[in-house]
């Protein structure tokens, strides 16, 4: 009985938090959100100054490419810079999603990867 008491107070309580969330209005703060994620998650194993952020704007959120970056101390061909991944970046609340984990699917963003 005591949890039906609650019931409404619990759901005014959600609903709270979900308007909570910050909209997102710049690339840069959508590479910020990005980069925040791809060091808490782990998403890569590239040293920080061997990654590049791009970011490309829609209609509803951002597109957070994470591309590497070829120079003398981090290897690999100076004229390309591969993508390994997007994070997407839902402009209405800051929802992060990524193919990181298949390539292919946008997934929710909010666990590390496997190690290999």
């Amino acid at each position: 009985m005591k949890l039906l008491r609650r019931w409404p107070v619990l759901l005014l309580l959600a609903s709270a938090l979900a308007c909570a969330a910050a909209p997102v209005k710049t690339g840069h703060e959508a590479m910020r959100l990005a980069a925040a994620a791809i060091d808490k998650y782990e998403l890569t194993s590239l040293r920080d100054e061997c990654g590049l952020l791009s970011a490309r704007e829609t209609a509803s959120y951002f597109d957070v490419d994470f591309r590497e970056r070829h120079t003398p101390s981090c290897g690999g061909d100076p004229e390309t810079k591969p993508r390994l991944f997007t994070v997407r970046v839902r402009k209405r609340d800051g929802r992060l999603t990524s193919d990181v984990y298949d390539g292919v699917d946008f997934r929710p963003l909010n666990h590390k990867l496997p190690r290999r």
